[in-house]
């Protein structure tokens, strides 16, 4: 995104660009009170009153007046500057040129720097002069590009916190155009005051103030939620600075958007490209993801308190889980042991120190595992152990269950069992065991009995 294009509000842009009508009227009804009277004598009884030179500088001025190419003005005004640099009408020339240099800016580079320069001469008589911040706030950016100098930092800095604090009075409702709606009048001044925010933030960055370019961007978007490209940029700096949620959501948000403001479709696909994979890398899962896609759409900044578990932060968790279950179910240690042992070292292991003995063994207080029913048919009950969504261990029957058996053991309930391993799975890992023995739980087939098992 070229620095400073992005920042520009549309519709403000050419609402402030249309007051140059103002000084030309003010500048017509001097010049017809000075028709008819001597060059340079004041109209009779206005004293201080402004007045042409002579004839030849009206005739300029009513040149300009009737010219509609800004190129072609820019020279006339050049032209009356230069032959009439004392002039009455100084300042109103002054706003002539600012607005004309402006409606050349947007295609002309060459003319934004001379409009910042003309913007800076009339604040030095006129500080609070409302469109000059403005169109110092709206170039600058553009000029000063990633590496401004001091100067001009200064300049946009000082003109945007100007548009911030002039932007309630030159958007007062009695200042609307009666062709405009409250609703567009009230947009104008949010477009307004988020183009000043963008260029503090823009200010910020340069000055590598990453807490305040951070709050500039998201005063932008809650002062014009229509700015994808801005979305984008402040998901970068999220991003950059670790704040990998909200840094998301602006991802997404920009990837998502498609009124007003939205980025071209090549792009949004490049940014939803990019959001999909940095989501799963983050996470590890696409868990949620669909869902801070549908609220980004909706809405240009995160709702407080977002919260997104990275996939580090989960593994932890997790861990600290596990560990937790180890140290306070003997049974489970013993079976998780028999599962890290089984994984790295395979049939050796289960051959010498598993198959043939009794688990969990006498050392265990409780004497049997506990795990969740998933599913269960006459001959075969599966458990999940570690996790009571995944099946991990396998009570096989040589004789069909009883019906009152059947009757005890349902999906979702907790089964307590012991018994001799007879096979294993090592990936998906599944340990499987021939008529074990379930506390309170009469098979049809006697439990097999093993060796004492080996303490682990």
């Amino acid at each position: 995104m070229r620095a400073g294009k992005w920042m520009i509000a549309t519709g403000t842009f050419a609402l402030l660009v249309n007051v140059g009508s103002a000084p030309m009227a003010r500048a017509q009804a001097a010049g017809q009170a000075a028709t008819g009277q001597a060059a340079g004598q004041a109209a009779a009884g206005q004293p201080g009153a402004k007045n042409y030179k002579d004839r030849a500088e009206y005739d300029l001025y009513s040149k300009i007046s009737q010219t509609t190419d800004p190129k072609a003005k820019l020279e006339l005004l050049q032209t009356w500057q230069d032959k009439y640099p004392q002039s009455d009408f100084a300042a109103d020339r002054n706003t002539l040129f600012m607005v004309t240099l402006s409606q050349l800016a947007a295609n002309d580079p060459a003319a934004r720097q001379k409009l910042i320069d003309k913007s800076s001469e009339i604040l030095r008589t006129d500080p609070t002069n409302f469109r000059a911040n403005y169109f110092i706030t709206l170039w600058g950016p553009a000029v000063g590009g990633a590496n401004p100098p001091a100067d001009l930092q200064s300049k946009v800095e000082t003109a945007a916190h100007a548009v911030t604090t002039g932007a309630a009075e030159a958007f007062d409702a009695s200042k609307k155009p009666a062709n405009l709606s409250e609703a567009d009048f009230q947009k104008a001044k949010g477009q307004t005051e988020a183009l000043a925010h963008n260029a503090l933030a823009w200010v910020a960055t340069a000055k590598k103030d990453n807490a305040t370019t951070e709050s500039e961007y998201k005063a932008s978007l809650q002062g014009n939620p229509e700015q994808a490209n801005v979305s984008a940029q402040y998901g970068k700096m999220l991003v950059g600075e670790k704040k990998y949620p909200e840094g998301l959501f602006e991802y997404a948000r920009a990837a998502q958007y498609d009124g007003p403001g939205a980025l071209p479709p090549a792009t949004r696909q490049q940014l939803m490209d990019y959001f999909n994979k940095a989501y799963k890398d983050f996470h590890g899962s696409d868990e949620g993801k669909d869902q801070m896609l549908a609220q980004a759409k909706t809405q240009a900044l995160p709702p407080a308190g977002l919260q997104v578990t990275s996939a580090a932060d989960l593994a932890n968790k997790q861990a600290d889980a596990l560990n937790a279950r180890i140290s306070s179910d003997p049974a489970f240690k013993t079976w998780y042991a028999v599962k890290q042992n089984v994984q790295d070292k395979g049939d050796a292991f289960f051959n010498e120190d598993v198959k043939g003995f009794e688990l969990p063994g006498e050392a265990v207080p409780s004497k049997t595992f506990s795990g969740t029913v998933i599913t269960v048919d006459p001959s075969k009950v599966t458990l999940g152990i570690e996790d009571p969504t995944k099946p991990d261990a396998s009570l096989e029957f040589s004789q069909p269950l009883p019906a009152s058996a059947m009757d005890k053991i349902k999906p979702g309930e907790k089964l307590e069992f012991s018994g001799i391993a007879d096979s294993y799975v090592k990936d998906p890992y599944m340990l499987t065991f021939k008529d074990p023995t379930i506390p309170g739980v009469q098979t049809a087939a006697p439990a097999r009995k093993g060796k004492a098992g080996r303490k682990r």
